[in-house]
């Protein structure tokens, strides 16, 4: 494959490779195709920056998709659909100050927060979180951050398995869908019953 990047060693042209490589990530095993440069003068191999990190992200992103892990981009996304810093989500969801930055920038969190990251998409679930952590705000901080996540456009969605309504015998309304009507034994429920029973205002 043919490449605009000259050979680190005489200048000259090189030659852009690719073949498939496993590696192990947290204990994982992962197949990926790994990509470096040939250099057409001594035949010797190297790659850069940019070839790493397009070999690695292949990985990332695998162990992302086993674990339910939301990419870099999706955890700012959850942030910035409530309006909040780094440094308060990183306290409502109970991580280091600085830890929900590093997750924005690329560091893959544990299996577990990344989970928690994934729950906080929705606003029921963000609203849980704080309230779990208003010890840890003032008063006039908290009420702010309540305004800010009750005053999203993040739509309220009902989880899979929700106890509440597989109490009340409804069927299993599938992830990310929205709550409109629910008709189960004779009974409707609307968005605003899954409100209450989650105690969201």
């Amino acid at each position: 494959m043919k490449t605009n990047k000259k050979s680190p060693f005489t200048g000259g042209s090189v030659e852009l490779l690719s073949e498939l490589a496993t590696t192990t990530f947290r204990g994982e095993r992962y197949q990926y195709t790994s990509y470096y440069y040939r250099c057409n003068d001594t035949g010797r191999f190297f790659t850069d920056n940019d070839l790493d990190d397009k070999s690695l992200d292949q990985v990332y992103d695998q162990y992302r998709l086993r674990h339910g892990i939301p990419s870099k981009a999706e955890i700012k996304q959850i942030r910035e659909q409530y309006d909040l810093s780094a440094l308060a989500m990183s306290k409502i969801l109970g991580l280091g100050d600085n830890q929900y930055r590093l997750y924005e920038d690329g560091t893959i969190p544990v299996e577990s927060v990344g989970k928690l990251i994934a729950l906080a998409r929705q606003k029921v679930n963000m609203l849980a979180l704080l309230g779990s952590s208003k010890a840890l705000f003032p008063e006039k901080e908290y009420n702010r951050y309540y305004e800010k996540i009750t005053s999203s456009a993040v739509s309220i969605v009902l989880p899979i398995y929700t106890p509440f309504y597989q109490k009340q015998g409804c069927m299993e309304q599938p992830s990310g869908q929205l709550i409109q009507k629910k008709i189960a034994k004779n009974i409707i429920y609307k968005k605003e019953n899954y409100a209450t029973a989650v105690n969201y205002e």
